[in-house]
Formats: C-alpha cells, structure tokens, sequence
C-alpha cells in the first residue's frame, strides 16, 4: 500500500488550506493510499525544533511516518510571501531523517498546496 503523509494547516479549523489538504488526502486516499494526515492543530503542538521543550518525543510519530512515506503532501498559507511558521516547524522535524538511508524526502514525490487571499488593496 502506497503510504502519503500530509501535513499543513493553520490553527483556525477549515481554514482554506487545511480544506484544500482534505481534498488531495480523499483523492489519494480514493486511489488506495494509506493517508497520514498532520493538521494545523497538531502543528501547533509541537515546540519549535531544538528549542525549549523539544524532545525526541515531540513529533516522533510524524517523524516515523515521513520516514515510511511513499510520498507527501505539504500544505501551507501564503504569509508574508513564504510558507507559515507553523508549517516551517513541523518540516523542521524531518532534520531527524538527516542520517537516514532515505534522507530527509529523498526520492519521494512531494505535491505542494498554497493557499492565499493574494494582494490586499488598501
């Protein structure tokens, strides 16, 4: 079975991008992919990477699925021209794949979501 972790969000539930990640997440899935999904809640839960309160525990689960993943599903808002802090901390989990066979998302497919209100008018 083809293994897919998705990971994005925002901390606000529905918000735009964690709705556009539901979408691929039931196309893959329909397709028979086993999906392993990280949303904006989860993210908000982990300490910033090598930071205060970081620990091998903190984000070991999704660390252990990106590590068996097949391919993955990034899903970000458009803030201030980048990817989210929020988002940015959690890709920061996958340094503990750095020694791996596989490093980090080495030779696995990684679909990109934006998601953006675009240029404000003032």
């Amino acid at each position: 079975m083809t293994i897919i972790v998705a990971l994005g969000g925002t901390p606000r539930p529905n918000s735009s991008t964690e709705k556009a990640l539901a979408i691929s997440c039931r196309a893959a899935a329909d397709r028979g992919a086993e999906i392993c999904r990280y949303d904006g809640a989860y993210m908000a839960s982990l300490p910033f990477y090598g930071g205060p309160g970081h620990s091998k525990e903190a984000g070991a689960q999704m660390v252990a699925d990106l590590r068996r993943a097949d391919g993955i599903i990034i899903a970000s808002p458009g803030y201030h021209g980048s990817i989210s802090g929020l988002v940015k901390n959690a890709l920061d989990y996958a340094e503990d794949l750095a020694n791996d066979e596989r490093p980090y998302f080495h030779g696995r497919p990684v679909g990109l979501i934006a998601t953006a209100l675009g240029i404000r008018q003032r």
